[in-house]
């Protein structure tokens, strides 16, 4: 036990932040398999992202090419789904968005 109390009095703060990252993608996926949180969702998309930002932060402390991809990819991956989800959603938001004008205007 005192070697893990050595341990963590060790972290440095970058670490700490890639902790959080593990808690963000923890919680996400924890979430989703609870029917908490829709895995197809923005939220969800949105705390991967972030984890996988937190998690790529510290590997300036300890680089690790592998996890490097991984987090890379994520970030990518979960850009790329809010992209598309807003492409999706702009012509209702858009219509929304004429019909108030108009309205405002009369």
């Amino acid at each position: 036990m005192t070697n893990f109390i050595d341990y963590v009095s060790g972290i440095g703060p970058l670490e700490w932040v890639g902790v959080a990252g593990f808690i963000c993608y923890i919680v996400a996926f924890g979430s989703v398999q609870l029917g908490k949180l829709d895995g197809n969702s923005t939220a969800y998309s949105l705390t991967n992202i972030v984890a996988a930002a937190l998690v790529a932060m510290s590997l300036f402390a300890e680089f690790n090419l592998a996890s490097a991809l991984i987090q890379s990819s994520w970030i990518l991956i979960g850009l790329t789904g809010l992209a598309l989800r807003a492409n999706r959603s702009w012509p209702a938001a858009r219509e929304v968005l004429d019909t108030t004008l108009e309205n405002g205007a009369s």
